[in-house]
C-alpha cells in the first residue's frame, strides 16, 4: 500500500494551517508516493502510524494509491569480508554526518580496523551520536545488522 500527498496534504506541508500532532506531521512528510506502509512502518511504531495514516486520509490530507506491494530484500548470504566492507563503506558514509571531532574519531576507527569485530566501536559511536531521524534509524539499523550478524 502507498500513501501519496494531495493537493491539501502539499499545502499543509508548506503552509502548517492545521494543528497536527508532531507524528501525523512526520507521516505526512514521508507520504511522498515512493515510501510503502511497510517503509513507514521501519520507520515508527505502528501504534503511532495506523492513527496517523487513518487521521490524515479521513482530513483529506493522503489518499491511498494502488501499486505494488514493496518489495522485500532478499537476504544475501555476505562472507566476512564482505562485510567488512559493507560496514567500512557504511560507517563511512554515515560519519560525514558526525560533528568534527566524533568525525575524527570515527574515520581514525575505521582506517585502523582489521576485522569486523574492530567496527564495533564504530558502530556504537555512530548510534551515540547521530540524532533520530527516521532516515538515519533505517540506516543505523542496517549497520547494526551488519555488524552482529
Amino acid at each position: 500500500m502507498l500513501y501519496v500527498k494531495t493537493d491539501a496534504g502539499r499545502s499543509e506541508v508548506q503552509g502548517r494551517t492545521r494543528p497536527l500532532t508532531p507524528s501525523q506531521r512526520q507521516v505526512l512528510i514521508l507520504c511522498d508516493g515512493t515510501r510503502h506502509v511497510e517503509d513507514l512502518g521501519d520507520m515508527m511504531r505502528a501504534d503511532t502510524l495506523q492513527p496517523a495514516l487513518k487521521f490524515l486520509a479521513d482530513a483529506g490530507l493522503v489518499v491511498l494509491q494502488d501499486a505494488a506491494p514493496a518489495a522485500r530484500p532478499v537476504e544475501v548470504e555476505l562472507t566476512e569480508s564482505d562485510r567488512y566492507q559493507a560496514i567500512v563503506e557504511l560507517a563511512t558514509s554515515m560519519a560525514t554526518d558526525l560533528g568534527f571531532t566524533a568525525r575524527v574519531r570515527a574515520q581514525l576507527q575505521i582506517e585502523k580496523a582489521q576485522s569486523v569485530a574492530d567496527l564495533t566501536d564504530v558502530v556504537d559511536l555512530l548510534c551515540k551520536h547521530l540524532k533520530s531521524t527516521p532516515l538515519m534509524a533505517l540506516r543505523l539499523n542496517k549497520l547494526k545488522q551488519l555488524a552482529t550478524a
